[in-house]
């Protein structure tokens, strides 16, 4: 994998056919990423959100451009996500240890923003509480 090498405008393809592909050029665009990753991770990121995001829609049909804008949404912030969690620093350092939890912060606002955008999605509210 050579880092920083320039991605193509590719699509992922969608496993659901009725759902919108995404190109990693969708996911530079909608979420603060770099192509620093390489174009097979990104990839593997993005349609490990599909599926994600594919499982909680349940079959709800996708076919307004407003409905498209926020599943490329969601599945974008979930691949960044996924990203995030990736990046968590193992340095046992003090500065190791805030950058690791920095990033956790990070996967968890981008994951509000999917739980957002699926409940705007699916017609749910937007607060729903769980308890144990």
């Amino acid at each position: 994998m050579l880092l920083n090498a320039p991605v193509s405008n590719a699509e992922v393809q969608n496993p659901i056919a009725e759902y919108p592909n995404i190109s990693i050029k969708d996911l530079l665009a909608q979420v603060r990423l770099d192509q620093s990753k390489g174009e097979p991770l990104l990839t593997e990121k993005i349609i490990l959100a599909m599926d994600t995001i594919n499982g909680d829609l349940d079959g709800i049909a996708i076919q307004s451009e407003e409905q498209i804008r926020k599943y490329k949404r969601a599945v974008s912030y979930e691949a960044a996500a996924l990203i995030c969690e990736d990046n968590l620093d193992f340095d046992t350092t003090t500065t190791g240890q805030v950058r690791g939890e920095n990033q956790r912060e990070k996967a968890d606002a981008l994951r509000r923003i999917v739980q957002h955008t699926i409940a705007d999605l699916t017609k749910r509210p937007r607060n729903r509480v769980r308890l144990i």
